[in-house]
């Protein structure tokens, strides 16, 4: 499992709390690793190459997913493929924080995260309450 630090040390974009909802379905893993259907998860952090989230469910290092995020002001949501790049048991009861690298998104759905990450705008927070699957 990777760390966080060795991870944060090659981002190479701004990151930006962003707490709304996302679902996580599994397109591919190692053999016995599947985590069959979708998953509601809540976002921690966001950034143009990536997504940091609250997950129930421990996803595999390098299991590549598609990845739908709410967005406010884009009621179609927003839409990309990435793959875990690490995971850490969170302190919240049996919750994990998932890394997730995108690898496919469209200028559309870049476009749309660039604009979540800009300074200018701000986002009520949740709370882990809100994780509900």
């Amino acid at each position: 499992m990777e760390s966080i630090d060795a991870y944060s040390d090659r981002r190479g974009y701004q990151r930006v709390p962003w707490e709304y909802n996302a679902r996580l379905m599994q397109l591919s893993a190692e053999i016995g690793e599947c985590v069959p259907g979708m998953h509601q998860v809540i976002g921690r952090d966001i950034s143009e190459g990536g997504l940091q989230v609250w997950a129930d469910r421990m996803f595999a290092v390098r299991a590549r997913l598609l990845v739908e995020m709410e967005a406010p002001d884009v009621p179609e949501g927003i839409q990309a493929v990435g793959s875990v790049a690490w995971v850490s048991h969170g302190s919240a009861g049996e919750r994990w924080i998932l890394g997730i690298e995108f690898s496919d998104i469209s200028e559309t759905a870049r476009s749309r995260i660039r604009s979540l990450t800009d300074p200018d705008t701000v986002y009520p927070r949740w709370t882990l309450d809100h994780l509900s699957v």
